[in-house]
């Protein structure tokens, strides 16, 4: 500080230019040190997401049909199974996936060459999610800006999506997208006190939630969400264009799809999911298996007890201490395995969620908490795999766990009159860095080892691609172009080998549906290792069988015309499950 003389020769003390300056230089500091934060964190992203890229596809059986509906939107063809002997046949999975996967094969048709290229648009979409979890951490949920930041690359780096993002071409992380920007968009049309904006952040989230069903029909949660919460918020006239603005957006492929789905000989010639209306599905024991047994109402509330067992029990374990469930070699693979055992530490990781969510219910209810509830709802009744479904909440799931730190941080911070506003969340910050360490150590792992394909736990993934290619490149070389290959993966067989395929179970029910359409071979393959053949199979040639674990083999059926009827053959087998690999 220095003094300085007015005109009536007073003299007064003028601020030092050096101290001025040093607020400004903090900031300036402050944003330096944020600019390298997220170049870190970016950096390591692209290392991890680049690094475990992969040519496997297919696997999956969804990732398949998926590949296969981009490849026919990017040829041509319009949306349609261009896999089944008959054309025109319209698939029940929505398009938004498939149309934005095919903008990828548009710039490089040679499948598989442009595999690396389709799985982009997942990494890319991941890319997003980080930047939309800080967004959603640090100013949604008030958290500070390193926990915000450490907490999204967290989320990204989760072994499950990073292995769905760079292992296959499913769609859970373009879904994931989809609905965590609805949802911000929600949430800044409330913040927003200008009409005009707020009516433009609710369209635009109401086209974003729509994206979201259009990517995977459980899609509605986010949908029904978004209206629900708005009319809690007495905001009608948002209601109204965030409802508008799902139709416009959504409207159009649901009539479509209502009025073009395929018919009866449609879903008997190609069978499986694929075409099997979701009505259908939600009433059978396994959806979308056409042999599958049809449960009735009295027996619902079984399933909807074992799926929360399920997702208490077992897959909230899996989100956050996924090496439990296997060694960091098969790092992702935890996606597939459908253990059904509980642990203890499950139930406490739910205990932990559950309080997280009601302390930020009780402070306010928004989108994502209804989006949550919704979802629950929804994976508790459907008869599939529940932990998939909870992979595009993760980051909600991640927001509890951290609500529930502040409110234990809170709650002995009052009791026992504690000072903790200096580093209210050092220990917070720490525990989500071990987390993310835990990841990071698992990914590095997983890339040293991943060319050592021996059996682990389970077979790695890359070997059971390699055993599948090996298969279906027999195919390729050794029948005929015209054959039609009945098979548990159609997609896969046509994207690698060409040829004709339709779904291969219920072959009581299809075998006079296999004669029709001339189906010469039926080709066992699936992630699980084969059964033996049974004595049935000793009526049919065995034309090719694979040398690795899995125990593939392809049978020649002969040709229709001089085939016995069901009644005087038999075809038995099947595959064991990836817990009996161990």
């Amino acid at each position: 500080m220095r003094t300085k003389t007015t005109p009536d020769c007073k003299n007064v003390v003028a601020p030092d230019a050096d101290a001025a300056a040093i607020p400004s230089n903090k900031q300036s500091a402050d944003r330096k040190l944020t600019f390298i934060g997220f170049a870190i964190a970016g950096a390591i992203f692209l290392v991890v997401y680049l690094l475990r890229l992969d040519r496997v596809v297919g696997l999956f059986v969804d990732d398949a049909w998926y590949a296969l509906l981009a490849k026919s939107l990017a040829t041509g063809h319009g949306y349609q199974l261009i896999n089944s002997p008959s054309p025109g046949i319209l698939p029940v999975y929505p398009p938004a996936y498939p149309f934005l996967v095919s903008l990828a094969y548009r710039l490089w048709p040679s499948f598989p060459n442009n595999v690396l290229l389709l799985k982009l648009v997942s990494t890319v979409a991941m890319f997003v999610v980080g930047i939309a979890c800080y967004k959603y951490f640090n100013r949604d949920r008030e958290l500070p800006h390193w926990l915000s930041l450490i907490s999204a690359l967290t989320v990204t780096l989760m072994p499950s999506l990073v292995f769905l993002a760079t292992s296959s071409t499913m769609s859970e992380c373009v879904f994931m997208c989809f609905q965590l920007l609805a949802v911000l968009a929600i949430e800044s049309a409330k913040r927003s006190e200008d009409t005009k904006k707020q009516l433009r952040l609710v369209a635009m989230g109401g086209a974003l939630a729509a994206m979201a069903f259009l990517t995977r029909s459980i899609g509605l949660a986010v949908i029904g969400a978004g209206f629900l919460f708005l009319l809690k918020e007495r905001m009608w006239r948002a209601a109204a264009v965030f409802t508008l603005a799902v139709m416009i957006v959504a409207g159009p492929w649901t009539f479509y799809s209502r009025t073009h789905q395929p018919t009866s000989e449609q879903r008997t010639e190609q069978g499986g999911m694929i075409v099997q209306d979701y009505s259908k599905q939600f009433w059978q024991a396994s959806a979308g298996l056409s042999s599958s047994a049809v449960i009735h109402l009295d027996t619902l509330p079984d399933r909807i007890w074992d799926n929360l067992k399920q997702i208490f029990g077992n897959n909230i374990a899996k989100v956050f201490a996924p090496m439990l469930y296997r060694s960091s070699k098969l790092s992702g693979e935890e996606t597939l395995e459908s253990s059904k055992i509980a642990y203890s530490l499950s139930y406490l990781l739910s205990l932990i969620l559950l309080i997280g969510f009601v302390a930020t219910v009780r402070r306010r209810c928004g989108v994502a908490e209804i989006t949550v509830v919704f979802t629950l709802l929804i994976t508790s009744v459907w008869p599939w795999d529940t932990y998939r479904f909870l992979l595009p909440i993760v980051p909600f799931l991640f927001a509890y766990s951290l609500e529930s730190m502040r409110w234990l941080r809170e709650l002995m911070g009052h009791k026992l009159e504690l000072k903790m506003a200096s580093t209210p969340w050092r220990v917070v910050t720490i525990v989500m860095g071990l987390l993310l360490t835990s990841f990071l150590y698992d990914h590095s792992v997983y890339l040293a080892k991943r060319s050592d394909l021996s059996r682990a736990e389970y077979l790695p993934w890359r070997a059971i691609f390699d055993e599948h290619l090996e298969s279906l490149n027999w195919i390729k070389e050794n029948t005929p172009e015209d054959a039609v290959v009945c098979t548990q993966n159609p997609a896969m067989v046509y994207l690698y080998s060409g040829r004709k395929s339709v779904a291969g179970d219920n072959p009581v029910g299809n075998w006079e549906n296999w004669k029709r359409l001339n189906v010469r071979y039926r080709a066992y393959l699936s992630v699980y290792a084969i059964a033996e053949p049974s004595l049935d199979e000793g009526r049919f040639q065995q034309a090719y069988r694979s040398k690795g674990p899995l125990k593939f083999r392809i049978l020649d059926l002969g040709r229709p015309e001089t085939r016995l009827p069901w009644a005087s053959v038999g075809i038995t087998g099947g595959s064991i499950r990836m817990d009996n690999l161990k």
